[in-house]
């Protein structure tokens, strides 16, 4: 009786990682860049630390607005980005979004060699590098972060590597450590799978980490009905950081869907432009005290 009681709570474990903070990549496009109807070129750069080869797909908008970087979900593929690409877009700021190197058509491997991984350092590697290949496009162009659910976790570990690496970025819900995560997604009694994240996660990428080494200013939604990852600690791991920190809170939001809102793109096209205004302000006080 207690190995049943104990497979089943190990089975229900699973199931709970499963819909909770699962990493499932895609590798068909649900669409292709093209049918955004905007102008577009494909890309490739490395990965940092590793060199991994990685694609994307550059949007350019217009010479004057910020260049922003979009980091995707741990499901799908970047395709499912393209909803996001045109919301930004229409604002006239320059996107580019990537495929972790586990995702999209290049991606996928063995059928188990994502089975039970909710979080890894090479996924920051290559945010990172997809943030340093932007920076050289942009050149004197400010550059943002955006991501949700995995790439939020992702784009904050990568911005807390470098205070060059991004000017600014835009989360939602993270979790606050490795072994909190692993419980709360019932995978910590998983035989080996604690020990496998230790292998394939550097403590500096975990939230609580990353966010009190982050130096650029943050953007956060505190969705209050999420579910995957609760409220109370996105609040907890934010509060970590000494940087600027503006914090959306919406009582009606979940996991999903924030951006579907008709507000969400006036919102965060407003902010990257405060953003960019206060960069250009400072860019200009030396000159113009030196002119003085």
């Amino acid at each position: 009786m207690r190995l049943w009681t104990r497979l089943i709570t190990l089975l229900v474990g699973c199931l709970t990682a499963s819909s909770a903070f699962a990493v499932v990549p895609s590798d068909k496009y649900s669409a292709l860049p093209g049918s955004t109807g905007l102008a577009f070129r494909a890309v490739s750069f490395p990965a940092t630390r590793d060199g991994t080869d990685l694609t994307g797909w550059w949007f350019e908008g217009r010479p004057e607005q910020p260049v922003i970087v979009l980091f995707g979900r741990g499901h799908g593929s970047m395709a499912d980005l393209l909803p996001v690409v045109s919301g930004f877009a229409s604002y006239g700021f320059t996107i580019m979004t990537f495929d972790y190197r586990d995702f999209g058509p290049a991606g996928p491997g063995a059928a188990d060699s994502l089975a039970q991984l909710v979080f890894a350092s090479r996924w920051v590697n290559d945010g990172e590098g997809a943030l340093r290949y932007a920076r050289e496009q942009a050149k004197d162009r400010p550059l943002f972060g955006w991501g949700q659910d995995l790439g939020s976790a992702t784009l904050l570990a990568a911005a807390g590597r470098g205070k060059s690496n991004v000017d600014a970025i835009a989360i939602e819900g993270v979790f606050r450590t490795l072994a909190e995560l692993l419980r709360s997604s019932g995978l910590s009694q998983v035989s080996g799978v604690p020990e496998r994240h230790r292998f394939v996660v550097e403590t500096s990428d975990e939230p609580s980490t990353a966010m009190s080494g982050l130096v650029v200013p943050m953007h956060v939604v505190i969705a209050q009905k999420d579910d995957v990852t609760q409220p109370a600690v996105t609040q907890d791991v934010t509060r970590r950081s000494l940087s600027r920190i503006d914090r959306w809170i919406l009582p009606d939001a979940g996991h999903d869907g924030v951006e579907k809102r008709e507000d969400y793109f006036p919102r965060m096209a407003a902010w990257y432009q405060r953003i960019a205004g206060m960069m250009r302000a400072a860019a200009a006080a030396p000159a113009a005290a030196t002119a003085k």
